[in-house]
């Protein structure tokens, strides 16, 4: 830091040393910069070994309660991840109760009702509050259908018509996404959670140099040095930013040791990062650190007390992450070149093709990094207009 000092002018050199130094020597704010960046890295990976886990390793128990008359139906649906048991006789609810997920009955007059071509009747029975009864119900009635679709040809064929006159057409589903785009929709929380890590990680040190000073008046003190009160609110945006920043680089870093520990292509996902997209990745953080350190200097600023700021910017750190997830879920088309000029927008479509190996836009990415810089300056005009009322100083 203290290379700042000689190559940057006095006294904004000596300012901005001064604002680092105690940014960095705030422990509390250290921790939980580096907690945050490295906690949610942890968490999507766990997450994702879960859903493999899930997937791959649990299986669905079925009783089935007068199977005799129906040893097709048996031999249907055992197998795979369905473990059928025969049973002649029990009752539904304790056998839920106990080590079964569904329960099959085959009602009594069903073989007289089969042979009359009538509908026999089969009872299903589920605990709606057993997390496994979904998934369980979904694999007896896919192992079902096509043993149905059998039985109504059979039935067509027998009386003389064609089967071809119960369906019309037939339907095949082709996926043409490829692995990437699939990988897309499961790290699509990632670029969010990355853009929130620079409002955890400097939330601390934004109201500390800002509300903090006020309270412990070592901010009027500063105010009365020969300095343009944006030339302050700079260095405390700058300080404030080396924090959030450090935190989206840390996040960045453990994704990239934890994604090749991710079971990613069990789930049909290629993930395909270079050293050089993920550089990039820390890059365009900077220029959001920067927009979110001023803009929480300015709400910090702006609050009654240490306490209120706390509070303002607390809400403030989990409202990108709503808003970007409503943008996920709506209608709308983020896909247009005008959205990459848009804060918080731009970069998480450029965080989202970063991490599953797309090309991105250098124009696009400059132009929308320029108007986030735009933005911050802007910003440090009006919080050094601000600083130069009374008002504020008074605020506490």
């Amino acid at each position: 830091m203290k290379l700042l000092r000689r190559w940057m002018p006095a006294p904004i050199g000596a300012l901005l040393y001064k604002e680092l130094l105690e940014a960095w020597r705030d422990r509390r704010a250290l921790f939980t910069a580096i907690t945050f960046a490295l906690l949610f890295p942890a968490m999507i990976t766990a997450v994702t070994v879960f859903m493999v886990k899930v997937k791959a390793e649990n299986d669905s128990r079925v009783a089935v309660l007068g199977g005799g008359q129906v040893p097709l139906l048996i031999q249907q649906l055992s197998g795979g991840r369905l473990l059928v048991d025969q049973l002649d006789e029990g009752d539904p609810a304790q056998l839920l109760a106990g080590d079964y997920d569904l329960v099959l009955q085959v009602g009594e007059d069903f073989a007289r009702d089969y042979s009359a071509f009538a509908m026999p009747r089969l009872y299903l029975y589920v605990d709606g509050a057993s997390k496994d009864a979904g998934r369980a119900r979904s694999q007896l009635l896919e192992r079902l259908a096509p043993l149905q679709q059998q039985i109504v040809q059979q039935r067509a064929i027998a009386r003389g018509v064609a089967p071809q006159l119960f369906s019309p057409w037939r339907i095949e589903v082709r996926d043409v996404s490829t692995p990437s785009e699939r990988g897309q929709l499961i790290l699509a929380s990632v670029p969010a959670l990355l853009i929130m890590t620079l409002f955890v990680a400097s939330l601390a040190t934004a109201v500390d140099a800002s509300a903090g000073e006020r309270e412990r008046l070592s901010l009027e003190s500063l105010l009365m040095q020969p300095l343009p009160a944006w030339q302050v609110v700079l260095a405390k945006t700058l300080a404030v930013a080396s924090m959030g920043w450090l935190g989206g680089l840390l996040a960045v870093g453990a994704l990239a040791l934890l994604i090749p520990v991710m079971p990613l292509a069990e789930l049909g996902i290629q993930q395909s990062s270079s050293l050089a997209d993920l550089v990039t990745m820390g890059l365009l953080l900077l220029p959001l650190a920067l927009m979110v350190a001023v803009v929480q200097l300015l709400l910090a600023l702006g609050s009654r007390s240490f306490k209120d700021a706390q509070m303002r910017l607390s809400i403030l750190q989990v409202a990108p992450l709503f808003v970007l997830m409503a943008l996920d879920m709506s209608q709308v088309q983020l896909d247009k070149p005008a959205w990459q000029l848009v804060p918080l927008v731009g970069q998480q479509q450029w965080l989202k093709a970063l991490l599953v190996g797309e090309a991105v836009s250098l124009p696009m990415l400059l132009a929308g990094s320029l108007v986030t810089l735009l933005m911050v300056g802007g910003f440090v005009a009006i919080g050094g207009r601000a600083l130069r009322r009374e008002a504020l100083l008074a605020a506490a």
